[in-house]
């Protein structure tokens, strides 16, 4: 595919990066030559130094034959302009990075009844294929693993049927034992094996270590059964206090809100905290800057159910999220810019660290998959995908048993869904027409499990 990406700040440098590696054809667009000069040393993609906005700077960077064009500026109008005249020009896909929410949703109007709406703004009208706004998705993560009875990342596939969910390593259940000699309770498939910064697919002989990360995929309805062997389950969430009241932090709060749940947030800005209190009915706002013990026991923070750190600063939420713990709340998460400092935040103390760049650049791989993938999550540090295919009529996979395939070999099928029922892929298991297969795979590996599922 040949991608336009517009922006090289932080998130367009990982865009950037995280297509670059799987052999797209990529050129940026930037301003600052600075920036575009690192782009020069750390990757191999075409550069184009202007301002995006200018038809004659896209028509440069060759837009009017992009297969996408994504615009991920820090200005949501310049991302929105810029993809409106990529369209115009001949971009086939468009994908813009907006923070204001309101940009990304339909404006209802009253109609002709007072009891109808009707969309007079449509993205798509706009020239935008699809708004991503990595703020709104990574509050939206937040209340997804709130809700669960494990503070663990997941992601769900097949409507739901099938979840992936990451688990660490802690009880003697799992640790010192090889694969298939833990006694998980359901069928399941270890798809990932994280040790450290690595991430590989686990062999028979691979042994768990305390401390690893354990990615498994297995039906939703199981997934709660087998996380009991790695932690305790815990109730939902009945407080909350969140230190942070911008983007993120405000829409977690707003949510947990409608749920029941009672959520305290605290904010630096008096500003800040005044709107939030105003546009908030049940919530409680304390003005408050720096994460110390003696604030977060004032506050209540040993009494709450769990701890949410999303400032606009990684250090100050990976501080707060410590302090939290040592005061005494029994699960924390904290927001973090950059997807390396996942594994070093989790390695100190955090229950979950999660990037709001890293669930951006899974919305945009959806954009870049091939031979029938409709789904995919990031795993790692954006090491590996898990994707979700559909299987053709005339697919390669069609019609064989999983044991006579070429399958690559840094890759494994984790389930496979037929109709209603989710499957524990074994060798002898013939693949259907129509089968949604659950594939885990390296970044470099997924080309060639691609080639099994294009027609022949």
């Amino acid at each position: 595919m040949y991608i336009v990406i517009v922006g090289a700040g932080a998130a367009g440098h990982y865009v950037a990066s995280l297509l670059s590696r799987e052999k797209q054809e990529i050129v940026v667009i930037e301003q600052d030559e600075a920036a575009i000069d690192q782009i020069r040393r750390e990757m191999d993609v075409n550069t184009v130094v202007g301002n995006a906005a200018l038809p004659r700077i896209l028509w440069q960077a060759e837009v009017q034959r992009a297969d996408l064009l994504v615009a991920v500026t820090g200005v949501d109008e310049t991302n929105m302009i810029t993809c409106f005249m990529g369209k115009e020009l001949g971009a086939k896909k468009t994908i813009a990075r907006v923070r204001n929410p309101e940009y990304s949703g339909y404006l209802l109007v009253g109609g002709r009844s007072p009891y109808a709406t009707r969309k007079v703004v449509r993205p798509r009208s706009l020239g935008v294929d699809l708004f991503v706004n990595p703020e709104i998705e990574a509050a939206r993560e937040i209340v997804s693993i709130l809700s669960g009875l494990y503070v663990t990342p997941m992601e769900e596939f097949a409507d739901g049927r099938v979840q992936l969910r990451e688990f660490k390593a802690e009880s003697a259940v799992v640790v010192g034992k090889r694969i298939p000699e833990i006694p998980f309770p359901r069928p399941c498939t270890v798809v990932m094996l994280g040790k450290g910064d690595d991430i590989r697919v686990p062999s028979e002989e691979s042994v768990v270590q305390k401390g690893d990360r354990l990615y498994l995929v297995a039906a939703r309805k199981d997934m709660d059964q087998l996380g009991a062997i790695f932690e305790m389950p815990r109730r939902s969430p009945r407080t909350v206090v969140i230190f942070g009241g911008g983007t993120v932090g405000f829409h977690v709060a707003e949510a947990l809100e409608k749920r029941g749940i009672q959520v305290k947030v605290i904010e630096k800005s008096a500003t800040r905290a005044h709107e939030i209190s105003s546009r908030l009915k049940r919530t409680v706002v304390i003005q408050g800057g720096r994460p110390d013990r003696e604030l977060l026991v004032d506050e209540g923070v040993e009494r709450s159910d769990a701890f949410v750190a999303a400032t606009g600063d990684e250090s100050l939420n990976i501080l707060a999220g410590l302090v939290a713990k040592d005061v005494g709340v029994s699960r924390n998460i904290v927001v973090v810019d950059e997807p390396e400092y996942i594994p070093l935040a989790e390695a100190v103390g955090v229950d979950v660290a999660m990037s709001p760049l890293l669930l951006c650049g899974s919305r945009i791989a959806h954009y870049i998959l091939h031979g029938g993938a409709v789904s995919v999550a990031l795993l790692g540090k954006e090491n590996a995908q898990v994707i979700e295919f559909i299987v053709g009529a005339n697919a390669r996979i069609s019609k064989r048993t999983i044991g006579e395939l070429e399958w690559p070999k840094r890759a494994i099928i984790g389930a496979i869904v037929r109709g209603e029922t989710v499957l524990e892929p074994t060798g002898t298991m013939t693949v259907e027409p129509g089968d949604t297969v659950i594939v885990a795979a390296l970044i470099d590996e997924i080309p060639n499990v691609e080639r099994l599922f294009k027609s022949l």
